[in-house]
C-alpha cells in the first residue's frame, strides 16, 4: 500500500510539474502510464542509443500531438474517443466535436447514432457523411477528425520498464519502446548472454492477429512498414535472443560494421543496406558470405555491381554468416599540401610514383615568405586503431573513441612485456611512437635539389610555415614564445628575452626546424624557425600518478644503492677479517 502511495504521489508531482510549465494534459499523457515515475530517469548508456537519442529530442512542450504529415484515412483506424467535428454546406451542424462513445458509435446530430468503431477513417467519414446526407436532403455534408484519441499499449519482454502506456494512433511502435526503454539503470535482461531482439518483435492486435516489426531496418532505411501505427489493445512483444548463435557478422568496407541480428528471411541486399550500404564508386569491389556447414567452411563470392543491380542481392543469409567486404586497391590517392605556397589545398597523385618536388610545382611553387627549413612532411606511422577495431552502431562514440585508444595503448604495452625496460621507460615508448608521424628527410636539401626526391604516399601532408623572422623560445623560461631574430645572436640572448631560466631549469637544447636535430651548442648564430627549449628538473612531472612513479623510481634506486654499499661493506669486512686470521695464525 505505501509503495502504491508512493508511486501516486510521484506520478502527481510529474503530472504537477508539467501543467506548471504550461503542458498539455496530451503532452503529459505521451509518456505517462505504469511506470510513469521511471520513465524519465536519464542515464548516459544504452544498448538502444538510437532509440534514446530520439527520446531526448522528443518535444514535450508541444501543445499539440505531433503528426508525420496528413493523417492516411486508409491506414487510420477509428475508436473510442476520437473526435468529429460535422458541418452541413459549410457551416457547423453540431456548434461542438461529438466523440465516438465506448460501444464504438456516435451520435451524429440529426441523424441519429451510427457505428464506425473499428473502420479505417475512409469508411467511418463515407458512413457519418451518408448519414447526414440522408437527413439533409440536397444539401452538401462534411465530417473531419479534429482530434486522435488515447488509449493504453502493452509492452512486454526484453525491456527495462515493461508495462503499461499511454499510445495515439498516430504514433508507432518505436515510440512506445522509447519510453520501456528509457531507464537504463535497469537490465532489459539479467543474462549477458542475451540482448533484446529488436528485429523480431510481435505486435499482438486484439482481432487475434500478429505482426513483425523489425526496429533495425526501420531506422537503417526509413522503412515505415516494419514500424506500424500502433492500435488500442496492442501487445509489443520484444523477445530475447543470444547473438553469439543468432547474428551476422558484417565487416570490412561498409559504413557500419559488426554483429547484426538474424531475422528470417534476410538477403544479402538487406543486411547490407543494414550495415550503412554500398556503392562502387565509394571503393567496394568484392562481397564474401562465409559459411559453416556440414561439409567445412564453405565461400559465396560476389562481384559488387552483380549485388547492386542482379539477382545476387535476393541471396539468402543464414544466422553465423560472416559477411566481408573488400576495397579496391586504388593507385591514385590524395595528398594536401598546406601554408605558403600559390595554391595550398588538396591535390590527387598516383600512390608511391608523385613526388614531393611534383607537388609543389602543382601548388603554383613556393611563396616568398615561406619558412622552407621549417616545412616538413606528414605521414601516418602507426595504424589508427579504428582501421583495426570498428565500434558498433549503437556504442557512445565518446566512450568508443576512448576504449579504441585504451585498446591499441595495451596492445604495445604487450609487445613491450618481455622486455626490461620499466614502466616510466613504456610509457615514454607509447608516447613517442604514437607521435612519430614525420617523414625523416631534410626538407630543404630535398626541395633545392641537393638530395633525392621523396615519393609521396595517399594521405601525406606537406606543411610550409610562414617566415617570421623569429626564434621560438619554450620550456622553463618566464615567458615563453616568440623572440624576433637578432642576427649573430645565440641562445642566451633569446632566453635573455624571453624572461630568464626558471628555478626548476636545467639543461638547454637548440632545435633546428629543418631535420628536428637538437643541438647543446648555445653559442652558435640561430636562424628563423630555430627553437630554444629549457628543460626542467627530471624529478617534476605532470601528474600525481606520474609524480608517484617518478619518486617510487627513485627510492628503487636508492635502495638499491644502500644494497650494493651494504655488500660492499659486507664484503671488505669479510676480506678484513680473513686477513687478520691469517696474520694471526702466521704470528702463533
Amino acid at each position: 500500500m505505501r509503495n502504491r502511495f508512493a508511486t501516486t504521489f510521484r506520478v502527481a508531482l510529474l503530472l504537477a510539474a508539467f501543467l506548471a510549465a504550461g503542458q498539455s494534459p496530451q503532452a503529459i499523457a505521451q509518456i505517462s502510464g505504469d511506470g510513469a515515475a521511471e520513465l524519465l530517469q536519464a542515464a548516459q548508456t544504452n544498448p538502444m542509443l538510437l532509440l534514446r537519442q530520439r527520446l531526448s529530442q522528443a518535444s514535450l512542450a508541444a501543445s499539440a500531438v505531433p503528426f508525420e504529415g496528413v493523417v492516411d484515412d486508409q491506414e487510420y483506424v477509428v475508436g473510442p474517443g476520437d473526435s468529429f467535428r460535422f458541418s452541413i454546406d459549410g457551416q457547423d451542424a453540431a456548434g461542438s466535436a461529438v466523440s465516438v462513445g465506448a460501444d464504438g458509435r456516435i451520435a451524429i446530430p440529426d441523424a441519429g447514432l451510427v457505428e464506425i468503431g473499428g473502420m479505417t477513417l475512409e469508411e467511418a467519414r463515407n458512413v457519418m457523411v451518408e448519414a447526414l446526407s440522408t437527413y439533409y436532403e440536397g444539401s452538401e455534408a462534411d465530417a473531419s477528425l479534429v482530434q486522435s484519441r488515447q488509449f493504453y499499449v502493452h509492452v512486454t519482454g526484453a525491456v527495462p520498464v515493461p508495462g503499461r502506456y499511454l499510445a495515439l494512433p498516430v504514433a508507432r511502435v518505436a515510440n512506445a519502446l522509447e519510453y520501456a526503454f528509457a531507464d537504463t539503470t535497469a537490465l532489459p535482461i539479467t543474462n549477458r548472454s542475451f540482448q533484446p531482439s529488436l528485429r523480431n518483435i510481435e505486435v499482438r492486435r486484439t482481432d487475434g492477429s500478429t505482426i513483425n516489426v523489425d526496429l533495425i531496418r526501420y531506422l537503417a532505411s526509413g522503412d515505415t512498414s516494419v514500424n506500424p501505427y500502433l492500435r488500442d489493445g496492442d501487445v509489443i512483444h520484444v523477445p530475447a535472443h543470444n547473438p553469439e548463435y543468432g547474428s551476422i557478422s558484417i565487416g570490412g568496407h561498409v559504413p557500419y560494421p559488426g554483429l547484426y541480428e538474424f531475422s528470417n528471411g534476410d538477403t544479402l541486399g538487406e543486411i547490407l543496406n543494414m550495415a550503412g550500404g554500398i556503392r562502387s564508386q565509394d571503393g567496394a569491389e568484392m562481397i564474401q558470405v562465409s559459411r559453416v556447414t556440414d561439409d567445412g567452411l564453405t565461400a559465396f563470392s560476389f562481384d559488387v555491381t552483380d549485388v547492386l543491380g542482379g539477382e545476387e542481392a535476393a541471396f539468402a543469409i543464414q544466422a553465423r554468416d560472416v559477411i566481408s567486404i573488400t576495397e579496391r586497391d586504388e593507385e591514385r590517392g590524395l595528398v594536401r599540401i598546406d601554408g605558403q605556397v600559390t595554391f595550398p589545398g588538396t591535390y590527387p597523385i598516383i600512390d608511391g610514383e608523385t613526388t614531393l618536388q611534383q607537388l609543389i610545382v602543382a601548388a603554383g611553387g613556393l611563396r616568398e615568405d615561406a619558412l622552407i627549413r621549417g616545412a616538413f612532411l606528414e605521414r601516418r606511422s602507426l595504424a589508427d586503431p579504428s582501421d583495426m577495431y570498428a565500434p558498433e552502431r549503437a556504442d557512445d562514440a565518446r566512450m568508443a573513441a576512448a576504449e579504441l585508444m585504451r585498446a591499441d595503448t595495451t596492445a604495445i604495452f604487450q609487445r613491450l612485456r618481455l622486455t626490461d625496460l620499466d614502466y616510466i621507460s613504456r610509457s615514454y615508448f607509447i608516447q613517442e611512437l604514437s607521435i612519430q608521424n614525420r617523414v625523416s628527410m631534410d626538407v630543404e636539401a630535398v626541395v633545392s635539389g641537393s638530395a633525392d626526391d621523396v615519393h609521396l604516399r595517399a594521405g601525406d601532408r606537406f606543411v610550409v610555415p610562414k617566415d617570421l623572422g623569429m626564434v621560438y623560445v619554450f620550456g622553463q623560461v618566464s615567458q615563453p614564445g616568440f623572440i624576433p631574430l637578432m642576427a649573430g645572436q645565440g641562445a642566451e640572448y633569446y632566453i635573455a628575452k624571453a624572461g630568464g631560466r626558471s628555478e626548476s631549469a636545467r639543461r638547454t637544447l637548440v632545435v633546428d626546424p629543418s631535420t628536428g636535430e637538437p643541438s647543446l651548442d648555445l653559442t652558435r648564430d640561430l636562424q628563423s624557425g630555430d627553437m630554444v627549449f629549457v628543460d626542467r628538473d627530471e624529478k617534476l612531472a605532470d601528474s600525481a600518478e606520474l609524480q608517484r612513479l617518478i619518486l617510487e623510481t627513485e627510492r628503487a634506486r636508492s635502495d638499491a644503492r644502500i644494497r650494493t654499499l651494504q655488500t660492499v661493506v659486507q664484503g671488505l669486512g669479510t676480506l678484513v677479517s680473513a686477513i687478520l686470521l691469517i696474520v694471526t695464525i702466521r704470528r702463533n
